[in-house]
């Protein structure tokens, strides 16, 4: 085995950012990755910036080592081709609004008619039943709804998005597990399943402290900045020269901190003795302890905190990220050459395994680009055989 999912072959329905994260990192380690778009092309060709070659920066930085196919699944011949597909397949993975594809007859009851072993993983804004099913939904509906703007942002303001698309990439992630857990399933028994993730689900898991913290005491959590209410002093201060991120996360790191920072009078004051004490007074402590962090640059005190191993970092912008030097000795940047952009750089597989890693191995597909190539492979279809599939407008 040189890669983990080799062997697996994964029909790619999904669009947009929830759905191709999960299938990249399934590519990134190996599986057979065929990612199917209709005759319009993916809605996040036309995202992000422009590049040479009709090709965007969102596009090309997401689908590495896939294999593109046009197939038009509103024809009876494209139908036709997707199930001949499916009997060949491992996993069917979408993320169309919930019942678009049991009006076009090829949902998780219509495939395993065609392959009992399939596993037909769906990922939508909320789950496959109740209310909200038929919403339309994207990651800022859902950081919405979740609750997860509501804790997001500066004290006494509005709740703002998350940075990234948090409830994309979080359905995402979860797809994936579901996906491994299920191809466990199946290599134990023989047999396939459907899977629902629903991103509301999946941003409720991840504000799950918060939620039985308000179920235990009845308060309602609001946006903190980049404070902690589990653990105090855990934020950023400002310095003499730029903000600083310190993570004091235990009592014992407390009565270190104290002294490091030329105070150690402060340990056992008893506003701020234990991390409950600390988290009654907050506010006091929060100005004490800015007033003391400005009377030094960021690199003084950083100079300070790791030699009492405290944890501490710089607030980086993207641009001090990719030049980090622990970024750079990791290699998580990684090049790629696209046909149409040519050289490029991207960030890289994120999980190491010792004996059978992932990996970057070829760019992103242009719209269609391996249609022949994967009929031939998969279903040993003749080049005059697709030529009549095309004529039939299967492929667009």
């Amino acid at each position: 085995m040189k890669t983990p999912l080799e062997g697996v072959t994964i029909l790619d329905l999904s669009h947009a950012l929830a759905g191709p994260f999960c299938s990249t990192t399934l590519a990134d380690f190996g599986a057979n990755v065929i990612k199917i778009e209709p005759p319009t092309g993916d809605i996040a060709r036309a995202w992000g910036v422009a590049m040479p070659g009709g090709e965007t920066s969102y596009f090309v930085s997401l689908h590495r080592n896939k294999r593109g196919v046009m197939l038009d699944l509103k024809t009876d011949a494209g139908r036709k081709l997707f199930f001949d597909l499916v009997k060949k397949a491992d996993v069917v993975l979408e993320n169309y609004r919930v019942g678009t594809l049991r009006k076009l007859g090829i949902d998780y009851e219509a495939a395993r008619q065609h392959n009992p072993g399939i596993i037909y993983a769906s990922v939508s804004g909320f789950g496959q039943d109740g209310p909200y099913r038929d919403r339309a939904a994207l990651d800022l509906i859902l950081q919405a709804e979740s609750g997860m703007i509501s804790v997001t942002g500066e004290p006494g303001g509005s709740g703002v998005r998350c940075g990234v698309s948090i409830a994309d990439l979080t359905a995402g992630m979860n797809a994936t597990i579901g996906i491994l857990l299920a191809l466990r399933v199946k290599e134990r028994t023989g047999e396939g399943q459907s899977i629902d993730v629903s991103m509301l689900e999946g941003q409720m898991s991840l504000l799950g402290i918060m939620i039985g913290n308000y179920l235990s005491d009845g308060k309602m959590p609001g946006p903190m900045g980049t404070a902690y209410a589990a653990l105090l002093p855990y934020q950023t201060f400002h310095t003499k020269s730029k903000d600083i991120a310190l993570a004091v996360g235990s009592d014992k790191l407390w009565k270190i901190f104290c002294p490091a920072i030329g105070h150690p009078e402060l340990t056992d004051d008893p506003r701020f003795a234990t991390n409950n004490l600390r988290a009654q007074n907050d506010q006091a402590l929060v100005g004490t302890l800015q007033q003391i962090l400005l009377t030094r640059t960021y690199d003084e005190w950083e100079a300070i905190m790791l030699k009492h191993g405290i944890p501490v970092g710089a607030i980086n912008n993207i641009d001090q990220v990719i030049n980090h030097p622990q970024a750079k000795a990791r290699g998580i940047l990684v090049d790629m050459d696209h046909p149409s952009v040519g050289p490029v750089k991207i960030v890289g597989v994120p999980m190491r395994l010792s004996k059978t890693p992932g990996s970057v191995r070829t760019p992103s597909p242009k719209l269609g680009e391996h249609t022949e190539q994967v009929l031939q492979q998969m279903l040993g279809l003749s080049a005059a055989q697709i030529d009549e599939l095309r004529q039939a407008g299967a492929l667009g």
